[in-house]
């Protein structure tokens, strides 16, 4: 019985005499190996014979035969080690020393073929990180959400602590954009949101920037090293070029075309402060911007909420 189930089973089967002679081989075992059949005739052959004759077809041949050679020497017990072919075919590799009593009597090797286990693995791993990806995007605008966003202020806030360095937040919005989805409907509105997220895209394009779509008509932008001055300098820019666009919104009290607003922080971040009050002070000068008319930029300054406007 045992003959039977060792001959007809899915798995690839060897049982060694201490000796390293072959006691039990399958045929599944040598369609693994493409070790010719008969199994029957690999009986009382040493082992690593079998191995070395076709070793070849494994990904790392030396690699695999000092394997073989030092679990047989330490007799520990080996589940599902992973041994991977030029063919491309994945074996799961199980060990087992054989003892009658405490008398050692051989070894037990079984080869299970994981090949399409592992596939579906890595399919897995590729569709779960495409899902996080799109999940850190804005589906509108195509560019970072505000959750991809705060996790990424983390890992700024701490590198930049840690290096002593500065980092700064813009964070703008479309100036009456209710008033521009009022007048044109939502269709337009969006189209609004996604030209505006392209100009600015395209002014951060060769900088280390971290843009996103923060909410509604808002977009933050992430700038590690950057002091205020240069924070200040990208801000003009794109409000500038949001403006020379020329996107007509003859709703605004401005200048009947699109605008933005932006607030700016600047930090050299220290333990005592949390990384989102660069978010909560850069969102207090974009209200002092807004509240001076528009269209201009406003820096968050301890001692008084908007030290520049331009």
């Amino acid at each position: 019985m045992f003959s039977v189930m060792v001959q007809n089973a899915k798995t690839g089967t060897m049982i060694e005499t201490p000796e390293r002679e072959v006691a039990v081989i399958n045929q599944t075992f040598c369609d693994m190996f493409d070790i010719p059949g008969p199994p029957n005739q690999y009986v009382g052959l040493k082992s690593n014979q079998l191995f070395l004759s076709h070793a070849p077809m494994l990904k790392d041949p030396a690699r695999f035969l000092k394997t073989v050679e030092s679990t047989v020497y330490s007799k520990e017990s080996i589940v599902d080690e992973e041994i991977t072919f030029i063919n491309g075919k994945i074996y799961a590799r199980d060990y087992i020393p054989i003892y009658e009593g405490h008398v050692y009597i051989g070894h037990y090797w079984e080869y299970r073929d994981i090949t399409e286990k592992k596939k579906a693995e890595c399919d897995l791993r590729k569709a779960n990180k495409k899902l996080e990806m799109l999940s850190m995007k804005d589906g509108l605008t195509g560019l970072n959400n505000r959750r991809s966003l705060d996790k990424q202020l983390e890992i700024e806030w701490e590198y930049a602590q840690k290096e002593k360095e500065p980092l700064s937040f813009l964070l703008f919005d479309i100036d009456y954009f209710k008033a521009y989805n009022d007048t044109y409907g939502h269709i337009q509105g969006d189209e609004c949101l996604k030209e505006v997220a392209n100009i600015a895209k395209s002014v951060v394009f060769d900088e280390p920037a971290f843009i996103a779509r923060y909410g509604g008509e808002e977009f933050g932008i992430l700038l590690p090293r950057a002091n205020q001055y240069e924070a200040i300098k990208m801000a003009e820019a794109i409000r500038q070029q949001v403006e020379q666009r020329g996107i007509i919104h003859q709703a605004s009290d401005l200048f009947k075309c699109v605008t933005i607003s932006v607030g700016i922080m600047t930090v050299v971040p220290s333990e005592n402060i949390p990384p989102i009050s660069i978010v909560h002070q850069a969102d207090q000068a974009l209200y002092e911007a807004k509240r001076t008319g528009r269209n201009r930029i406003s820096v968050y300054s301890h001692h008084k909420e908007a030290d520049s406007n331009v």
